[in-house]
This record gives structure tokens, sequence and C-alpha cells, in this order.
């Protein structure tokens, strides 16, 4: 049985996507809220939170299928490996 999602550089790429728009989303809520109360101080923890998580899928999952190199920076806009510049996508050599 094949799982929902392969845990592929596709995948970590949309999960930091999500990550990052959700915990802009919280941050901006945070900032809305009445200074100095309670819940402004559990968004702007889970704000926290959320970023951490992001760090941590970039870490694990967005790394090139062939030669294994992390993909850190620039990763929702990556289309080729930095390192043996091959399209993450297909797997063919770029110019």
């Amino acid at each position: 049985m094949k799982a929902r999602y392969d845990r592929t550089f596709e995948y970590g790429k949309k999960m930091a996507k999500y990550l990052i728009i959700f915990s802009l989303v919280v941050c901006v809520c945070s900032l809305l809220v009445p200074q100095g109360s309670y819940a402004q101080v559990i968004m702007v923890c889970a704000t926290v939170v959320l970023m951490i998580a992001t760090i941590i899928v970039m870490y694990r999952f967005c790394r090139c299928p062939y030669c294994g190199k992390r993909i850190m920076a620039g990763v929702l806009v990556a289309k080729s490996c930095p390192r043996c510049h091959r399209s993450l996508t297909t797997g063919k050599k770029v110019k």
C-alpha cells in the first residue's frame, strides 16, 4: 500500500509553504488582538512554534533526490539542484 504522501522534495516544499503562510496569518492576528493579553502571548508563541516547524520540515524533506544536498535557501523557488544541476521534478540535467 502506497502512503498518501511520498516524503519527497515536492512534499517538503508544499509543507514549508503552508507552514510559512499559516505562521504569517497567526502573526498578523496577534497584532490585531489587544496588546498584553493572553491571546496575543499565545499567538506569538504559536508563530514561533510554526517557524521552528518550518525549519524542521525544510531540514528533513527539502533535499535533492539525486545527490542528497539540502536545499534550504530559496526552497520555494528552486527548480534545479545547485550541486548536481538536475531538475528537482523530472531528474534531467539542466543547463
